[in-house]
């Protein structure tokens, strides 16, 4: 620590300038609170600030509030500062870690840090409107293939995931009709799937409406919320898990809703769900999904090759559960082998690892079962509905060990998010 680093006493005997601090600390988690950053990794970063500030401090973050903790004793300050949940962005996280690289190299000053990471947070989104529709369109069809479908199921999968697109984009923009998103985009999709399926028997309807919902699957929920919970932060991980729960309520019901609206339209539909892998179209699958996954993440072009290869990544070691009529071990395998290359790609590039994880995590996040075991108790069929939410409950648990074991046998890169 240089000699121009305050010092916690100049802090301590200076009110107005611990809290110019505490805004330097609050600022940088409010930013990585914005790009769908966890409790684990955002206390780590705000610990290098507090570290290069000479400041002693404690955190405690929830997905919408940030307590910062300043100080000892009596002399201990406290600072609240709430925030809108975030999602991923994977540029912005990008550019986060790369000042936080430099902050804790003493390449910038903590000021020159705030400044950046101010200016990073406000920065407009990566991808317009346009190009995220067209991501909730080609993720759709890409994950359709992963799922059991083939060309009439993606093709279906196109319309569907335009639907859930333009009521997402619309709608998120107004406070109160944000709300209705889930419930109401889950409703469309199962009525406007299930006359298609009606028209036409031939097309599966649960892979089509799993694939153009898929971006509203709280699967990435449940993992995140399994991982938390399993590295102490309680609040957190329970803040996410009800979360998750919640919005799976809702897709369930929505799908009820449709269906009924939908078969009282074309007569009784099946769900049926078979999913078996598609080897024909899969590999093109990966490819559309991993494009979609960087249009709505807002990664960088020059990273679409690598989520290409962490959904390649998971999607081939995943397969082996199947060949062994064993989901758990296939999510264990395939969380682990996507949380090394993930940890490689940080030793390699510098880079955060989320650049690898979220995608290959996608292929794997249990939302899909979750969603069958919503649908299935709404539909009074209670041992299929439980069987599956335990079913998912084991998969998130064994998706969160792979992933922590992935970091004991390749530990990544420190001050990487």
């Amino acid at each position: 620590m240089t000699s121009q680093t305050p010092q916690l006493s100049e802090h301590e005997a200076h009110p107005y300038e611990a809290s110019h601090y505490a805004s330097l600390v609050i600022n940088l988690g409010r930013a990585l609170l914005h790009v769908g950053s966890p409790s684990h990794r955002l206390e780590a970063a705000m610990q290098i600030m507090a570290q290069r500030l000479g400041l002693t401090a404690e955190f405690f973050s929830t997905p919408t509030a940030l307590l910062v903790s300043l100080g000892d004793g009596s002399k201990q300050q406290t600072f609240l500062a709430r925030s809108d949940p975030g999602s991923a962005n994977l540029s912005k996280l990008a550019d986060l870690t790369e000042v936080m690289r430099a902050l804790a190299d003493h390449e910038i000053t903590p000021e020159s840090a705030d400044e950046r990471v101010r200016a990073i947070d406000q920065a407009p989104s990566l991808y317009g409107w346009g190009w995220q529709l067209l991501g909730f369109v080609i993720l759709a069809a890409g994950i359709a293939p992963l799922l059991g479908g083939g060309i009439t199921e993606a093709l279906l999968a196109c319309v569907l995931g335009l639907i859930v697109g333009t009521a997402v984009l619309t709608l998120r923009r107004h406070v109160e009709r944000s709300r209705l998103i889930t419930p109401l985009a889950a409703t469309l999709v199962t009525f406007i799937g299930t006359v298609w399926c009606g028209l036409n028997p031939s097309v599966a309807l649960l892979p089509a409406v799993t694939a153009g919902m898929i971006v509203l699957l709280p699967g990435m929920d449940l993992t995140v919320a399994a991982r938390e919970l399993a590295t102490g932060h309680v609040v957190s991980g329970s803040s996410r898990l009800a979360f998750g729960l919640t919005v799976l309520a809702l897709l369930g019901l929505g799908m009820v809703i449709g269906g009924v609206l939908g078969q009282a339209v074309v007569g009784t539909v099946p769900i049926t769900y078979s999913p078996d892998r598609v080897l024909i179209h899969s590999f093109l699958g990966l490819s559309m999904a991993a494009a979609g996954l960087m249009l709505l993440n807002q990664a960088h072009k020059k990273d679409w090759p690598w989520m290409f290869l962490a959904c390649l990544v998971a999607w081939l070691v995943a397969g082996l559960g199947s060949l062994l009529d064993a989901p758990v071990i296939g999510a264990f395998l395939g969380a682990l082998a996507v949380g090394i290359s993930g940890n490689v790609f940080v030793s390699v590039t510098g880079r955060p690892g989320s650049i690898m994880h979220i995608p290959g995590l996608i292929v794997l996040v249990p939302g899909s079962i979750g969603f069958r075991s919503v649908t299935s108790l709404l539909s009074d069929d209670v041992v299929t509905g439980i069987e599956t939410a335990l079913l998912t409950a084991i998969i998130a648990i064994a998706l969160t060990t792979g992933m922590m074991l992935a970091s004991v046998l390749m530990p990544p890169k420190k001050n990487v998010l």
